[in-house]
C-alpha cells in the first residue's frame, strides 16, 4: 500500500511539473521580439501646411530583443504606397523632408531591429501642401521660451510661455506638445494665447514644443525645449 501511495504522488508531481512547463512554454511563445509599432505624431491627419521643410515625428519603439532600433519612414503620393517619393532610415523618432508645393502626401513608419526583427507599419496619415504658399507669410516661433532648455523649476504647476509672430498680422492659434518623452505628444490644440499651464511631478525631465498656425493654413514648428523639476 505504501508503494502505491508513493507511485500516485509521483504521478501527481510529474503532471504538475509538466503543466507548469507547458504554461511557461506557451507564455514564451506568446512573447514577441518584434519592436512595437510606432505611433505617428506630426504632421497630423488632414493637415494643410505651407511649411515645406517639414519635420515628421513619431513615438519611440521598444523590443525585448537585443540590438538597437531604427525607423523606416516612407512618404508617398498615393495611399497604397506604390509611388514613394521620400524615404529614410534614422535612429531617431524624427526626420525632416523638403516637400513639393500643392501636393497630397501619405506617410507611415515602421521600426527595425538590428537583429533583423521589424514591427508592422504604423497607421497611415495624409496631409497636403498649399500651392499658394508664396502669397502667405508663415508664422515664426521664437527660440526663446519659458522654461528655457535646461532650466530647473519648482512647484507642481509650470506655466509654459512662448513668443510667436506673423508678418501678415494674422491671428495665430497654437498646439502645445508636452510630456516626458522626446518628441513630446500633443496636449492642447488651437489655443489663442501664448501661455499654457501644465501639471508636473518632482524630479522629472519634461519636453515641450509649440506649433503656430495662421488662418491661411500656414504652420510653424518650434524647437523642442526641456526643463527639469526639483
Amino acid at each position: 500500500m505504501k508503494n502505491l501511495y508513493i507511485a500516485i504522488l509521483s504521478m501527481i508531481l510529474l503532471c504538475s511539473c509538466t503543466e507548469k512547463e507547458s504554461i511557461l512554454v506557451d507564455s514564451l511563445q506568446n512573447l514577441s521580439v518584434e519592436p512595437t509599432t510606432p505611433g505617428l505624431l506630426y504632421p497630423t491627419n488632414n493637415l494643410v501646411c505651407t511649411n515645406f521643410n517639414l519635420e515628421f515625428d513619431w513615438t519611440t519603439s521598444t523590443t525585448i530583443a537585443l540590438g538597437t532600433i531604427s525607423y523606416l519612414v516612407e512618404i508617398a503620393s498615393d495611399e497604397a504606397f506604390n509611388q514613394i517619393v521620400f524615404t529614410a532610415v534614422t535612429d531617431q523618432p524624427t526626420a525632416t523632408f523638403t516637400l513639393e508645393r500643392g501636393s497630397s502626401y501619405f506617410w507611415r513608419v515602421k521600426a527595425l531591429n538590428s537583429k533583423g526583427y521589424k514591427s508592422p507599419y504604423s497607421s497611415v496619415l495624409t496631409f497636403i501642401t498649399e500651392p499658394e504658399a508664396s502669397t502667405n507669410t508663415i508664422p515664426t516661433v521664437s527660440s526663446t521660451a519659458s522654461p528655457a532648455s535646461g532650466e530647473m523649476v519648482t512647484g507642481s504647476t509650470v506655466s509654459l510661455h512662448w513668443n510667436a509672430s506673423d508678418n501678415d498680422n494674422d491671428a495665430l492659434v497654437y498646439d502645445v506638445y508636452f510630456g516626458e518623452s522626446d518628441p513630446p505628444q500633443l496636449l492642447a490644440e488651437n489655443l489663442d494665447t501664448t501661455t499654457f499651464d501644465v501639471a508636473v511631478s518632482s524630479g522629472t525631465t519634461y519636453y515641450w514644443r509649440v506649433v503656430a498656425k495662421d488662418p491661411k493654413h500656414g504652420v510653424a514648428i518650434s524647437q523642442v525645449w526641456d526643463f527639469r523639476t526639483q
